[in-house]
């Protein structure tokens, strides 16, 4: 039952699209399922008919090609005409067969079957009002047209083909009222087909009316649901922003923090390029500093590294212009590799080495000044958000590295002098000790003096008395 079911579904719905208008679809559908009826009664009749005599097989196969071939056209998107057919293959189908059967067996004809096929014919008017909507006037016109000319030439044709009921003997004195009779139902048919048109005519319009109100409705529907993606697009947008300004908040935050800490400087380098990596999430990085001293043999000294694996052919200290580092210094501009040439920096994990897929160099300046260079590598691309915040997390360690230099200049600088000090100091105390030698000499020499003048004196007086 239910394999009939989705059968008859499916022959129901050959030619049917969800995009076709409403009652479009519903009329394909009444066109299908009439030529499958149709179609399925020629099949029941031809059967009954095999035991029969005389039967014409070839008439029935024509109308059950022109039926079937019904469904064909609305495979082939071609509804007016299957609709059309649908309207006309029952008043011609009934005349040929009619026609068919007097010509075959005219010793059996009697008044009825030229009285009730007529009836039939007539009652078909229906069928252009039921498959045309009105706005298809024309295929409308064409269908009615063609039942009414079938109605109308049904007794000329007959006694063209010498099958006339009165060609074959057959009299009825009443069957002049068959024209009366015909003329009503067709005036019938047509004044309820046109009441029953007009009124399907003003439904479609309120159909129509209340379908472009909706539609109208639906349009505003779709407009405030694109304004509300919009919305939350923006939204989003600017969550993501808030997102990446409290990372960069945060990080500058906890680097200021790092940079105050009470630690000497190799520990706080150290502690500040594993900060850096660990937080961008990356993979290796490098701390180099200006060494100035010398402002003819200026170098740039790597001083810290975290997960670092040495570059090849290259030292760790570069001098001015020498390579990329060096033409940082130089340029005073972020460098960012997206290709990374093979063997520049290798990342070694327990599973082997590979060369990451970006690099980036920041100079850290302050005040214009290049104090320092920041190398940092990974296999995930850098964003913009993320060399922002290094670029502005360089200014404060460039600061940090540029006290500690004053710093470690002051330190040396006072070392000098306390040295300097304890030099003069030192010379001070062996002057004194010198010129109280040289003034326990002088004092010494005084008394050899007075007693070299007084010996002197008594040699002279020696002397005297002699002579």
């Amino acid at each position: 039952m239910s394999y009939m079911a989705n059968l008859w579904g499916r022959l129901s719905h050959i030619g049917v699209d969800e995009g076709m208008d409403f009652q479009l679809q519903h009329r394909v559908i009444l066109s299908n399922r009439l030529g499958a009826i149709i179609s399925s009664m020629i099949i029941v009749f031809m059967i009954i008919f095999s035991f029969r005599e005389n039967t014409n097989f070839l008439l029935m196969f024509t109308i059950l090609a022109f039926t079937l071939g019904i469904l064909i056209l609305n495979s082939f998107k071609l509804h007016s005409i299957s609709r059309l057919l649908v309207s006309i293959i029952p008043a011609l189908g009934v005349l040929w067969i009619n026609l068919s059967t007097k010509l075959s067996q005219p010793e059996n004809i009697e008044i009825v079957h030229y009285v009730s096929p007529r009836m039939f014919i007539a009652s078909s008017l229906v069928l252009p009002f039921t498959l045309f909507s009105t706005r298809e006037k024309v295929m409308l016109g064409i269908g009615l047209a063609s039942i009414i000319a079938v109605v109308l030439l049904y007794d000329p044709i007959h006694e063209m083909l010498g099958v006339g009921y009165e060609q074959l003997n057959i009299a009825s004195e009443k069957y002049g009222v068959v024209y009366e009779d015909m003329f009503l139902v067709i005036v019938m048919l047509l004044s309820s087909s046109v009441f029953l048109f007009n009124l399907n005519n003003l439904y479609e319009k309120e159909n129509l009316s209340l379908l472009e109100e909706a539609n109208a409705k639906n349009q505003d529907a779709l407009k405030s649901e694109e304004e509300l993606k919009k919305t939350l697009k923006e939204v989003e947008i600017a969550r993501a922003e808030d997102e990446k300004r409290n990372w960069s908040t945060k990080g500058l935050a906890d680097l200021a923090s790092l940079l105050q800490s009470k630690i000497d400087r190799e520990q706080l380098y150290d502690k500040l390029i594993s900060y850096i990596v660990n937080y961008l999430s990356i993979n290796q990085g490098g701390l180099y500093i200006i060494n100035d001293e010398d402002e003819d043999a200026i170098t740039i000294d790597l001083v810290s590294s975290y997960a670092y694996n040495r570059k090849k052919y290259v030292s760790n200290s570069y001098e001015a212009g020498q390579g990329l580092i060096g033409q940082t210094y130089l340029e005073g501009e972020t460098i960012h590799l997206k290709e990374v040439p093979q063997g520049y920096i290798s990342i070694t994990s327990g599973l082997g080495e590979a060369t990451p897929s970006n690099v980036i160099i920041v100079p850290l300046k302050v005040n214009e000044k290049t104090e320092g260079i920041l190398e940092l590598a990974s296999f995930k691309p850098f964003e913009t958000y993320h060399i922002e915040f290094l670029e502005k997390a360089g200014e404060s360690i460039a600061s940090s590295i540029s006290t500690n230099k004053v710093t470690a200049r002051t330190e040396s600088l006072l070392s000098s002098s306390q040295q300097m000090t304890e030099e003069m100091r030192a010379q001070e105390e062996e002057m004194r000790q010198n010129m109280e030698e040289l003034s326990a000499t002088q004092e010494e020499m005084a008394r050899k003096e007075k007693e070299y003048i007084a010996r002197i004196q008594e040699l002279e007086a020696q002397l005297g008395v002699v002579e």
